[in-house]
Formats: C-alpha cells, structure tokens, sequence
C-alpha cells in the first residue's frame, strides 16, 4: 500500500481536494451564566462571519457555498429577518489559507478569524476546511466564540469535552463510505475494487468506512494536494494504469473536484472505464466537467457514475428544490445571472441547506439568547424542516451533524438523480450499521415561505 499524505483539504463537499478578539465576561460558550450583551447580537440584528476560500484554486465551486447561504439570510431579512431580527453575514477570504496553493500574500484563516472576532460576530457560521478550522478551533473556544456548521465531513468536529462550541454539518466521510460499501457489497459482490483517496482525514476516513462497511480494496493509493497542483493532474496517471494493470473493475474516489477531473481524464487516456464511485465532496457535475469541457471534451465521463446526498437533487420532486431558485434568482447582487434556466449546482444547495438550518436554529433560540442559551437550543433540538434529506439532530455527546442520504448516479454534464430514492443512515463507529431511514425532513416551515 502506497500512501502520499498532504495537509488536509477538507469540503463537500469537503474537502476541496479543502484570532484574540475581544467578547465580554459571561458569554462564553460553556457557561449558561447570564450575559448584559451578547456580541454580535443588537435588538435588530445578529451578526456572523466565516472564513471562505473566495479566491485560489479551492474558490471553484466552493466560492458559491457561503454566497449560497447568505442569499438565504438575504432573502429572510427581506420578509423581516428571525424573531425581528436580521442576519449579518460577513465573509472573509482565506484562500484556503494553506501555503502552497496559490494564496502567496492572502490573510490566512488565524487573522482572517481574528477580523471577525474584532467586529466583533456572534460565531462563525459554515467556515470552509479541515486543516483551516482546525487552526482556529482554540482561537474561537478561547474567545468565546461558536464555531458553527464547519463545512467538510472531517470527524474532528464531534469532540464535544474540549471543544463544546464547535459543530459540523454534513454526514462524515466515515459515514459516506460505509454506505458505499453497502450499495457494493449488494451491486458488485465479486468485483475488484481499488481505492483512491485524499492523504488526509478525507482519504483514511473514507477508506475505513469501506473496510467497516465489508469492503477491503485490492489496492489503496492516497494522494497528495500539492503533488496534484504542482504536476496539474500528471500525477495520477501512475494511480490509474495500477488500477488497469490490477484489473479492478470499480474504482471509488474519495476525492475534490480538481482530482476528479484528473483521475477521470488519466482513465480516458488509458482506455481504463471502470465503474466509479465519487464521494459527494468531488462529484458535483457541473464543477466536474468544467474545466474537462475548457480541455475540449465534448462528452462528461463522469456520467454513470455512482454518488451520495444528502439533500435533495436539482429536478427532483421535492418543495425545497423551487424555494431555492427563487432564494439565489432574488439575489441580484451574489448571483445576478441566476434565472429559470440556470443550473442549480450542488456547491448552491450545500449553502442553503445549512443557512436554512442556521435560521432555523435562530427561530428556536428565541427573541433573547446569548451563545450558551443558543448551543443548547441546537443540543436538544431536532430540526426537521431543512432542506436535507434527514433530520439534523445533535446532542450533549454529538455534533457531528447530519448523518444520512441517498444515493446517486450522474445523468448527465450538468445533473444527477437518486438512484432508488431509498435514505440511508448510520454513524462512524466501525460496527454501527446502515439502515434505512424511518423519518426524513419534512417541507418548508410557514414562516418560511
């Protein structure tokens, strides 16, 4: 087993490949003890931040994601905001904040963060990486401050003893994969399956939900980022013609966008199609087949391949999906091209899923909270009215965050759709099993229409 480890680049759709301000006595986020102000928050307004990759080479796709959910701030502040009270959203970019990656002279994500804490802002709500949250979970504990939806699948978000004001969002990689396996075991019982995967907590994580799920590759590689953008892809040609040589009929990828792009375009040139199966990170279609389209592909050879959601698809049935073209159509200012015919991509629905769930919370804690008050609202409520496909449920002992979905397969450049309907979930312990769901989410709440 060869394994090539690189900082963690964490997403969703996670991993793209993926501060000491001043708060006031009282307020911390493990003390319920009253506070004469909570920061950030006004009689009319709350105040929020994030740090985003909004430029270099992870702003692709994922620069839609935090835009995603202020459009839904946006759009409920135009209908009055929540309990009286609008949202203010304030972005900081950090592009990435990882050296190496073409972000030579950008804030990184430590002073980026400590830009918020000076403003200073409630919590940080739907940051974006692993390895750049990572490096600020102190900071924000220290000061008081929750940090809120991190998005990536990474597990590191689940340590409620040291870091009881942290929380994730979408399902782990962990999870993902074990309903992968699940779906292989039944689909491809005898196939030779290989495994491609991101040296960091993406990749490991992913590959041990396999191996608990009952599927163990016949050979594993992990990649490196930085190998990955300083060769543009080159370095995936080795991975792929191992997998050819070792006749492994299914391939999964645990992989960003731009190392989609490449093991795809390293199978094409080795006349190498075996079965994929793309974690939900890397496998957003129109952030796929982008640039192979740039690169004069006129055919997307992602189609067929197999996926996972945990959110409604685009075209699909569900009430959410036309609520939300009508959230990022009436925001002319972030999305002014957006219209009836505009892909709706999944980097769009990742954002409004959690700024819905965000809002959602804010509705729960009430007309008066402080950041105590407001985590324990989260820690024992179950919300049900968001867009994803189960509820979101975190406890004392969990916030890991949603925990199922379906899966999916790529219809075409621009779409995917379920391939039975049927929701799975399950948990990141190696023996918790995938069942099927017996509630999912429910539709849009009134105040919310």
């Amino acid at each position: 087993m060869n394994k090539t480890y690189a900082r963690r680049f964490g997403t969703t759709g996670a991993a793209l490949l993926l501060c000491t301000g001043l708060v006031m006595a009282g307020s911390s986020v493990v003390s319920a003890g009253a506070a004469t102000h909570t920061p950030g928050v006004t009689a009319k307004q709350i105040t929020i931040g994030a740090t985003v990759p909004l430029t270099g080479i992870a702003a692709a796709g994922y620069n839609e994601v935090a835009k995603a959910a202020n459009a839904v701030f946006n759009y409920v502040n135009s209908k009055g905001g929540v309990n009286h009270r609008k949202i203010k959203y304030i972005l900081k970019d950090d592009c990435y904040g990882t050296p190496g990656f073409g972000c030579t002279g950008t804030p990184s994500t430590v002073s980026q963060t400590h830009a918020l804490l000076s403003v200073p802002v409630f919590a940080t709500v739907g940051s974006l990486g692993t390895p750049t949250q990572d490096s600020v979970r102190s900071l924000l504990k220290s000061n008081g401050v929750p940090q809120l939806f991190v998005n990536s699948g990474s597990r590191d978000w689940n340590n409620t003893t040291t870091y009881p004001g942290l929380y994730g969002w979408q399902p782990s990689y962990n999870e993902e994969s074990k309903i992968f396996a699940q779906y292989l075991s039944a689909t491809y019982p005898t196939a030779n399956v290989c495994f491609l995967g991101q040296g960091d907590d993406f990749g490991t994580d992913g590959l041990a939900g396999l191996v608990a799920g009952g599927v163990t590759p016949a050979d594993t590689q992990l990649y490196s980022v930085a190998a990955l953008v300083t060769t543009q892809g080159a370095s995936f040609g080795p991975y792929l013609a191992r997998f050819q040589t070792e006749k492994c009929t299914v391939v999964v990828l645990d992989t960003i966008p731009g190392a989609t792009d490449a093991a795809l375009g390293a199978a094409l040139q080795l006349g190498y199609s075996p079965h994929w199966v793309i974690s939900s990170v890397g496998s957003d279609p129109a952030t796929v087949f982008a640039p192979l389209a740039a690169k004069g592909l006129s055919a997307d050879p992602e189609v067929g391949a197999v996926s996972f959601s945990f959110l409604p698809v685009p075209g699909s049935s569900s009430a959410w999906i036309p609520w939300m073209r009508k959230v990022l159509t009436a925001d002319k200012a972030q999305f002014p091209g957006f219209n009836a015919t505009t892909t709706m991509d999944g980097n769009m629905e990742y954002g409004i899923g959690w700024g819905v769930a965000f809002v959602e919370a804010l509705k729960a804690a009430g007309k008066t909270f402080t950041r105590a008050s407001f985590l324990k609202t989260l820690s024992k409520t179950t919300f049900s009215q968001t867009p994803s496909l189960t509820p979101l449920r975190y406890t004392s002992t969990d916030h890991q965050g949603l925990n199922g979905g379906f899966l999916t397969t790529v219809t075409s450049a621009t779409a995917l759709k379920a391939i039975t309907g049927k929701i799975f979930t399950t948990d990141s312990t190696p023996n918790g099993p995938v069942v099927a769901a017996k509630k999912v989410s429910t539709g849009i709440p009134s105040w919310l229409k």
